[in-house]
C-alpha cells in the first residue's frame, strides 16, 4: 500500500501542484464560512485563522523581501549575510554587508556600485549596465580577477565587443607541470571535434550520451554536453581515472571551453601581460590609501541609496586629492579626463569590497562597516 501510494505521488501525468498561499487559505476559510460547521471545525477554523494565517503572512513578508539573496538583514533589508575575510573571534561568523564594485584607471575611481551577491561573478554584467547609464557607453576593455570568469560574463562582453582580460578559475593551476601531466584530468583528454568524442587514458572512446542545461542565479541558461566510457569494468587504471561505481562520465561546456581559449591567447598576449602587471597596481592602491590613509573605515547611514550617497562623496573628495597631488596642469590627467566620452578607451579595474556591519576591514578587501 506504501509503495502504491508513493508511486501515485510520483506520476508524471498529474497536473502540478496549486500554489497554496495566503490569498488561497482566506478564500477557502471565506468559503467554509458560509457553510454550517460544528463547533469543533469552527474552533479550527478560528485557530487557523488568529494563529496560522498570520504566521504564513509573515512569512510570504520575509521571502519578499528576500529575493533571490538566502539571507538578509533586519537592520537594513538591502543587506545580505557575507563572510568577510577578517574574523577577530576566529569562528566564521557571517555579517550583514554589501558588496562594492569600483572600477579605477590611474588610480582614479571612475565608477562604483553595491551589490547584494556576496559572489562577485554576479556583479559584473550589472555594474558594466550602470557603467553604461553613467557614461553612455560600454568600455572596450575590462581587467579582471578570475572571480569574475564564468560563461555568462565571457558572452555578455562577446556580445558588446568588450575585450575580455578576465580570469577563470584554474587558470593559473593549468600552467602548472602536475596540471599539464596528469592525464586523467577531463581538460587533457583528446577530443576528437570532427566526430564528436573524447579518448580516456586508456584509448577508449566517450561518445556522446546527452546534453544537461544548467541554470545560473541570474537566469543565464548553458548547455553541457555529457560523454560516457562505453565499458569501464575491469579497467586497470579506473582507481585514477574515476570513482564512479560504471562507466565514466564527463560533463563539457564547449562554448565556455572556446571562450576559456581566447582568454588564454589575450592574457599570454603582450597587452594582456601588461594588464595583468597593473590590475594588482591600481585597485590595491586606491583600497590602500581609502582605508590607511583616509581612515575611511565606515559608513554613517543605513540603507543603499544613502551609502552610495556616502561613498558618492568619498570618491569625489578621492580623485579632486589625487588632481592635486598629480598637478592640474598635467596634460596625462586632463587626457584621462577627456577619455570618457569616447567608447573603447575605459580599462576597468574589478575587485571586491564588502560592506561590513560591525566589523573594520581587512588587509586584501576593503571592508566597509556601518556606524552602529
Amino acid at each position: 500500500m506504501i509503495e502504491e501510494g508513493i508511486a501515485g505521488d510520483n506520476n508524471p501525468d498529474d497536473d502540478p501542484p496549486t500554489p497554496f498561499n495566503s490569498e488561497e487559505i482566506k478564500k477557502r476559510v471565506a468559503q467554509i464560512n458560509r457553510e454550517n460547521k460544528s463547533k469543533e471545525e469552527q474552533k479550527a477554523i478560528k485557530t487557523l485563522e488568529n494563529k496560522l494565517l498570520p504566521k504564513l503572512e509573515e512569512y510570504e513578508r520575509h521571502l519578499d523581501t528576500l529575493g533571490n539573496r538566502n539571507s538578509y538583514s533586519k537592520t537594513d533589508t538591502d543587506e545580505t549575510f557575507m563572510r568577510m575575510k577578517e574574523d577577530h573571534i576566529l569562528n566564521g561568523q557571517l555579517k550583514p554587508a554589501y558588496n562594492v564594485q569600483i572600477s579605477t584607471e590611474s588610480q582614479f575611481i571612475s565608477h562604483y556600485d553595491f551589490y547584494p551577491y556576496p559572489t562577485d561573478t554576479l556583479t559584473l554584467i550589472p555594474f558594466l549596465n550602470s557603467f553604461e547609464n553613467r557614461y553612455n557607453n560600454l568600455p572596450g576593455k575590462v581587467v579582471a580577477d578570475s572571480g569574475y570568469g564564468s560563461e555568462e560574463n565571457y558572452e555578455f562582453m562577446q556580445d558588446n565587443d568588450i575585450e575580455p582580460f578576465v580570469k577563470f578559475n584554474y587558470y593559473h593551476k593549468e600552467q602548472k607541470r602536475a596540471f599539464k601531466k596528469n592525464g586523467f584530468l577531463s581538460q587533457n583528454l583528446y577530443y576528437n571535434s570532427e566526430e564528436d568524442y573524447y579518448v580516456c587514458p586508456m584509448v577508449q572512446h566517450m561518445d556522446k550520451v546527452g546534453n544537461k542545461r544548467n541554470k545560473t542565479a541570474s537566469g543565464y541558461t548553458s548547455t553541457s554536453t555529457l560523454y560516457e566510457a562505453k565499458n569501464c569494468n575491469g579497467c586497470p587504471l579506473k582507481c585514477l581515472c574515476t570513482n564512479a561505481k560504471g562507466n565514466r562520465r564527463i560533463e563539457v561546456s564547449h562554448n565556455l571551453n572556446r571562450h576559456k581559449q581566447r582568454i588564454r591567447e589575450l592574457l599570454t598576449s603582450e597587452e594582456g601581460v601588461y594588464h595583468r602587471s597593473q590590475r594588482p597596481i591600481e585597485p590595491e592602491s586606491v583600497f590602500g590609501q581609502t582605508k590607511s590613509n583616509k581612515h575611511y573605515n565606515r559608513f554613517r547611514h543605513f540603507k543603499k541609496d544613502k551609502f552610495l550617497m556616502d561613498f558618492a562623496i568619498f570618491a569625489i573628495a578621492f580623485n579632486i586629492g589625487k588632481l592635486h597631488l598629480k598637478g592640474l596642469n598635467n596634460k596625462e590627467i586632463w587626457a584621462f579626463l577627456g577619455k570618457y566620452g569616447q567608447k573603447g578607451v575605459v580599462i576597468l579595474f574589478l575587485v571586491k569590497i564588502g560592506v561590513n556591519f560591525k566589523s573594520f576591514s581587512s588587509v586584501n578587501n576593503y571592508n566597509q562597516k556601518t556606524a552602529a
